[in-house]
């Protein structure tokens, strides 16, 4: 076998919702619309991202508390098929991930409903009686998820080759380029092309049987 790893992206490949920064934004009625293009732009760093973000929530709300945010995260829906599909891979004994930019705490959710080994994600902050502080850990920027990825692989001497990445976006694509084994799980012909192989599907199963056989099979 030569499949130790699968990692996955977070938002659109095992939860339905696209963005977790994004359903936050529309809970708090904040568009961070100019804070991303500065961020893309490198006007800015992601930390600051994160800042100014969090900045627009207690703009329109004030204090939030901790239990809040968990009930606009947590309440959310899993792709079809990510439950058998982590299952199938940790049966033939390959680890799993969660790779994401999005929010730790949904991450760690995520992670213990599906049975996944490790997360690495950005982390908000809470004080002691469970209050957002603006900001937040920036463990996971956007642009830098292949680094992230090569950074943890290194210190486990994992070899980027016994790893397979699935994602479904642009920001996923320096990560499909970063010497893994990459699937694209989208329709979206731009991103698909960026990786080895493609699933147009909205059921994550499909991809849980390529990556079994890829890992016993060589194919």
């Amino acid at each position: 076998m030569n499949i130790k790893l699968v990692v996955f992206d977070m938002d659109g490949v095992l939860v339905k919702s696209k963005s977790s920064w994004g359903k936050l934004h529309k809970h708090f009625g904040v568009c961070a619309k100019e804070n991303f293009i500065k961020y893309l732009n490198g006007e800015i760093t992601y930390q600051e991202f994160m800042l100014l973000d969090t900045l627009l929530w207690f703009k329109n709300k004030g204090k939030i508390h901790r239990k809040e945010i968990e009930q606009v995260l947590l309440n959310e829906e899993f792709i079809e098929g990510a439950y058998e599909t982590v299952k199938l891979i940790r049966k033939y004994g390959v680890r799993t991930m969660i790779l994401t930019s999005g929010i730790d705490i949904l991450a760690h959710y995520v992670s213990g409903k599906l049975g996944i080994d490790y997360v690495l994600a950005n982390s908000l902050v809470f004080d002691d009686e469970g209050y957002l502080v603006p900001g937040g850990i920036a463990n996971v920027p956007l642009l830098d998820k292949d680094k992230v990825l090569r950074m943890w692989a290194s210190k486990k001497n994992m070899d980027l080759h016994e790893i397979v990445y699935v994602g479904d976006s642009i920001y996923d694509i320096l990560v499909f380029l970063s010497g893994v084994r990459s699937i694209a799980f989208t329709c979206d012909p731009y991103v698909a092309k960026w990786a080895d192989i493609s699933f147009c599907d909205e059921k994550l199963i499909s991809i849980g049987k390529y990556i079994v056989d890829l890992a016993f099979n060589n194919t």
